[in-house]
């Protein structure tokens, strides 16, 4: 048995067997690959495995270890030799794409270098491209891969200031933003998504159609995990887990996905080695890790971050006015049992390009509250808003989630007509609403009977109206079915300190939609607050 295939099957054995610690995803991932092994329509082919590892073995390191021989690591070899060496029984590339996910610091931009540079030398007529959300940031991939190349001494090689080629056979390496008109014309060999979690929009979907026009691509996505679980990049990683975990079949996506498991404390040291397996060689070293750890611990915010970037697990605590590990599990919802209940309304008009939101509340004789959302947005523009907002409005429109109304605007009316269906369902005992911007929607309201008053934003009513919704957060006394815009409002919503001293919840950014949040908030609090010092007179 060759050096390169003992390395690759002993490290498939070794996460196997628990005696190097793994999460979930990477046992799975080497549990398939020896599955693999015994498969007939397949096969790994180690003469490949071991020019690839020849060739990687020859160039040297950049950075800290600048001038080292490239030695890879068993993890970086079992991902090399799964990208390059499975083949079908008809000799076609097996993988035409690859995930890998894993913390920052173990190295992942230099093997990706490596691994463009091995594409890049092996044949006529290849196309290399890396793509970041900042050409700057695809830029140090292949500034490293430009160094690689320089010491390789080859004249057929040319160093550029941005780029690589090899003219007398027709080959490039060259750096890319991840703006979808970027990758129009494309026809990668080898393709490389940088922080693909960062990508707006379809990008990574066009990048996968972008490959088919060749018979030998392979995709590799390289990413620390993001902090919006409905991300196109999310939905790559989700349909990975779904394949390693037997409840998919995709023969031709592979995927390593570092990182702690669910259940993992991200202080726990002993799990650092499951986001970073690269740190029994020193990159990154526990030292460092610990130091950034006690750091970090003290801002929720920070601890966050450390979450994503350091533990390689999803994070949604992006704002940290709520802490998402108490988001309520999802519920489906028996309506037709609720129908004629008591419930509450708070209505949140939208302000320039935000969203319009009505939520529902209704109490459950147990002490939870149910909530539903009603959520509005323009048609007109709605594709550059998908982009902004990194939310899929169309799809979100399609499953019924969010309402569309033709033109720039939000069409109040339409707000009206929902209104008037609720007051049917429901025995509405009070809609509170934010009165800029209102003036037509309240005399509508009134005029189908609605039980309205305005709700202050100030501190006196809003603040009571915060700490109400917190505790019942925290308390887990919320009930919500699949709404995951609802969800990203929660997520995204940062705490501002208000004069008095009372923390509320704001916008992070201008494309942030936390409207939902806010209208949730104004429907517990027209329930359960003390309506004697909490709201302005009626209209």
């Amino acid at each position: 048995m060759v050096e390169p295939e003992a390395t690759v099957r002993q490290y498939a054995a070794d996460v196997v067997s628990g005696r190097i610690p793994a999460g979930k995803w990477v046992y799975a991932a080497c549990s398939r690959f020896n599955r693999d092994l015994e498969r007939t329509d397949i096969v790994l082919e180690w003469k490949r495995v071991a020019d690839a590892f020849e060739f990687i073995g020859g160039l040297s390191l950049v950075g800290e270890a600048d001038g080292e021989p490239f030695k890879l690591h068993p993890w970086q070899s079992f991902i090399v030799a799964n990208l390059v060496g499975w083949r079908t029984v008809e000799g076609r590339r097996r993988f035409t794409m690859g995930i890998i996910q894993v913390a920052r610091g173990n190295g992942k931009t230099t093997l990706m270098a490596a691994l463009g540079l091995y594409d890049f030398m092996s044949g006529a007529g290849k196309r290399v491209h890396v793509l970041a959300n900042k050409v700057e940031q695809a830029q140090i991939l292949v500034d490293t891969a430009r160094t690689m190349a320089r010491r390789l001494d080859d004249p057929s090689v040319k160093v550029k200031m941005s780029d690589l080629t090899r003219p007398d056979e027709d080959c490039e390496f060259n750096a890319l933003t991840s703006r979808e008109s970027s990758l129009d014309g494309l026809n990668p060999s080898l393709w490389i998504a940088d922080e693909a979690a960062e990508y707006r929009g379809s990008v990574l979907n066009k990048l996968i159609t972008t490959g088919m026009k060749r018979k030998e691509t392979l995709g590799v996505i390289i990413s620390t995990p993001g902090s919006n679980t409905e991300s196109h990049y999310e939905t790559l990683c989700s349909g990975a887990r779904a394949v390693l975990s037997g409840e998919a079949e995709d023969d031709a996506t592979f995927a390593m996905l570092y990182g702690i498991d669910q259940n993992d404390d991200i202080a726990d040291e002993a799990a650092w080695p499951k986001a970073n397996p690269g740190m029994q060689y020193g990159q990154p070293d526990a030292a460092s890790i610990r130091r950034l750890y006690n750091t970090m611990k003290r801002d929720p915010g920070q601890r966050s971050e450390f979450c994503r970037y350091h533990c390689a697990r999803l994070n949604e605590d992006v704002g940290g006015w709520l802490e998402m590990s108490y988001w309520p599990t999802a519920t489906v919802v028996d309506w037709g049992a609720q129908r004629k209940r008591q419930a509450w309304v708070g209505i949140d008009l939208s302000k320039s390009l935000d969203m319009s939101a009505v939520v529902v509340a209704i109490p459950q004789e147990n002490g939870n509250i149910l909530l539903r959302g009603h959520y509005w947005w323009p048609r007109a523009n709605v594709a550059q808003r998908e982009l902004d907002y990194r939310m899929p409005i169309r799809r979100y429109a399609d499953e019924g989630k969010i309402n569309l109304t033709p033109g720039a605007e939000i069409d109040h009316e339409a707000i009206a007509q929902k209104m008037a269906e609720i007051i049917a369902e429901f025995d509405v005992q009070l809609v509170g609403y934010d009165r800029w911007g209102a003036s037509y929607l309240a005399q509508r309201l009134a005029e189908i009977g609605a039980p309205i008053q305005a709700y202050s934003m100030g501190s006196s009513t809003f603040a009571p109206g915060c700490q109400l919704f917190q505790n019942l957060w925290v308390g887990r006394k919320l009930v919500i079915g699949d709404d995951p815009i609802l969800r990203r409002a929660c997520a995204e919503a940062i705490p501002r300190t208000g004069m008095t001293g009372y923390v509320r919840p704001e916008k992070p950014r201008d494309h942030s939609a936390i409207d939902p949040l806010v209208a949730s908030i104004m429907a517990v609090h027209c329930w359960g607050g003390k309506r004697s010092s909490c709201y302005e007179s009626e209209v």
